[in-house]
């Protein structure tokens, strides 16, 4: 028997723990630690905290998010919280999608035979992310290294540094080489389990929309914050809409101002038959509730490729601008993502 600690901030990381958690031995206890969480809770931690068929013996709280003269106090409560648990539960393995989470090297440095797993948290495990010589590497560090203690350490790039051991990533062929150099690990491809679909279920029940609505969509546009949408991507999203057949969906972006749901429509050239899915829902509660053939596209995002870590089997398509970098390109390759260029 073995005890497991999942440190998650967003929802794309509680899903991944409990993809993980899932295809534990039933003899194991796992843990979800919540962290670096908002003082109103999200509707997803909430849906969490109610899942009848939860892979977690236990949801805790641990961390709010320290922000301004009450940083350092606040994560002097979390370190208290991660203590006070970890003595009634002795962790072997520790989870985290960012090893440069404090909270996550408190409760190794507290934990010093736990096993660091780093659980694949997107493009980082991918592009990766590079560490400051100065801002990163010598002030940062120092920094907290004197508030907090010398036992924090900077990671050359997230999932690099020495409390990691073993690497849980989607598609560990593409990973960036520091990854590659520890153990490394399938994420299970569960997220079609009837537990997720019931968890996307409960997350979606005060929206307007159901789980038999977006069951039926077989192809569906993200569309873009118009901010960031120009005349090539608006032609290149037009023309695909123009040669779908199938029964449409689409979602606005989270930062969409709608005046009017037809109005809107029209601007972008979508039927008036197409599904609109509330642009509020995260990605990652749509997916376990998209049917295995629908077909998804937009422009580059991490929505495309939450989509792909999570349901790889999904068809996906990425309208690329003239200024989409080389390093996302490639990746969208890699992970078998269609690329439609200018």
């Amino acid at each position: 028997m073995a005890n497991h600690l999942f440190l998650a901030s967003t929802p794309f990381n509680m899903l991944c723990s409990a993809m993980v958690a899932f295809e534990l031995p039933a003899t194991d206890n796992a843990i979800l630690g919540l962290i670096d969480q908002p003082d109103i809770p999200r509707d997803f931690v909430k849906a969490l905290m109610e899942w009848p068929d939860s892979p977690f013996n236990k949801v805790e709280l641990l961390s709010n998010q320290a922000r301004g003269k009450q940083k350092r106090q606040i994560r002097r409560r979390g370190f208290a919280n991660i203590d006070h648990l970890l003595a009634q539960f002795s962790a072997h393995k520790i989870y985290t999608g960012n090893d440069r989470r404090i909270e996550f090297q408190y409760a190794m440095y507290k934990s010093s035979q736990a096993e660091g797993c780093y659980l694949d948290d997107g493009t980082y495990s991918y592009i990766g992310r590079n560490t400051h010589w100065l801002k990163d590497k010598v002030l940062d560090n120092l920094i907290k290294k004197i508030s907090y203690g010398w036992w924090w350490s900077q990671p050359s790039t997230i999932g690099a540094s020495s409390w990691i051991s073993t690497a849980v990533l989607a598609f560990p062929n593409a990973a960036i080489a520091p990854l590659k150099e520890k153990k490394v690990e399938q994420l299970p491809q569960n997220l079609d389990r009837s537990e997720f679909k019931q968890l996307a279920g409960i997350c979606i029940q005060d929206q307007m929309i159901s789980a038999d609505n977006l069951q039926e969509i077989e192809a569906l546009l993200l569309l873009p914050h118009r901010s960031v949408c120009d005349d090539s991507t608006l032609n290149k999203l037009t023309y695909w809409l123009a040669n779908q057949a199938a029964k449409m969906g689409f979602k606005h972006h989270p930062r969409t101002e709608l005046s009017n749901a037809n109005g809107d429509k029209k601007d972008w050239g979508i039927p008036d038959s197409a599904i609109q899915v509330p642009a509020g829902i995260p990605m990652e509660i749509l997916l376990p509730l998209l049917n295995s053939e629908c077909h998804l596209a937009g422009d580059v995002s991490t929505a495309l490729l939450t989509a792909k870590w999570l349901r790889p089997e999904l068809s996906v398509t990425a309208f690329a601008s003239d200024t989409t970098q080389d390093s996302w390109l490639q990746l969208l390759r890699q992970l078998h993502i269609h690329v439609v260029r200018a």
